[in-house]
């Protein structure tokens, strides 16, 4: 069985959104992934997630599901159909082989709760096959503390995408909008950018705030950046 009829099977069965290497593939970068990463609706319980995974390893006698190895790490351990919802609430994902390539299905991805699926849901693209893209910044999310090597390419494509993208939106958008895309991302360049390029005085200074916040947290570029504005800006009205 090809895994893109295996995800369509489930997706046609509870919602679901493709992240990991196959979703940062469909975002433009050009690279080869091993698996397939799918997140399917967790709530309201992990029951209810499990059902369309049993369903599928039930229509094909070749399909397994397993988890990361309990007794050698980095192996992964063949479970039972009935062990996928407590296997999936404890460890966040199960993953199906004797597809051409494994599918890991997701219970709750790196750094992103079960409650946080509606809003990622809502946000992702139409994508083929009844799935749904994970956005890229949800994406990015994904991606961090792993220290994988694919995962830190990933993040520098991600994040210069996202860039490019904040910088058309920042420059011409309101105070409301300003905050909703700050509070999402924000990189010392980007808010600096903002504060540069806006000429409303209040999105301004949502910007410097957001790129002070980062000074005083210890970011070295954006204590740099600061003193550039300063020099700039003499008349600036900022306490810092």
């Amino acid at each position: 069985m090809r895994a893109p009829d295996a995800i369509e099977f489930l997706a046609a069965r509870r919602r679901t959104v493709l992240l990991g290497g196959a979703a940062v593939i469909l975002h433009g970068l050009s690279r080869l992934t091993k698996d397939f990463d799918i997140w399917q609706d967790p709530l309201p319980d992990p029951k209810s997630w499990a059902t369309a995974i049993a369903e599928l390893l039930n229509s094909n006698g070749e399909l397994q599901a397993q988890r990361i190895g309990m007794t050698v790490p980095g192996r992964w351990e063949v479970i039972a159909i009935d062990e996928i919802p407590i296997v999936g609430s404890e460890d966040g994902l199960i993953r199906v082989v004797g597809t051409d390539r494994p599918i890991d299905i997701f219970y709750r991805p790196n750094e992103l709760g079960i409650e946080d699926f509606e809003q990622v849901w809502q946000r992702s693209i139409e994508a083929e096959r009844g799935l749904r893209l994970m956005e890229k910044i949800d994406l990015l999310i994904t991606k961090q503390d792993t220290q994988r090597v694919t995962d830190i390419t990933d993040i520098k494509f991600l994040e210069d995408r996202i860039s490019d993208e904040y910088r058309v939106k920042l420059k011409n958008c309101s105070e409301r909008e300003a905050k909703e895309l700050l509070d999402r991302f924000a990189t010392p360049e980007i808010a600096a950018f903002a504060f540069g390029e806006n000429q409303d005085g209040q999105v301004k200074r949502i910007a410097w705030q957001v790129l002070d916040e980062m000074r005083i947290q210890g970011d070295p570029f954006a204590a740099e950046l600061v003193r550039e504005i300063q020099l700039r800006s003499h008349g600036l009205d900022v306490e810092l």
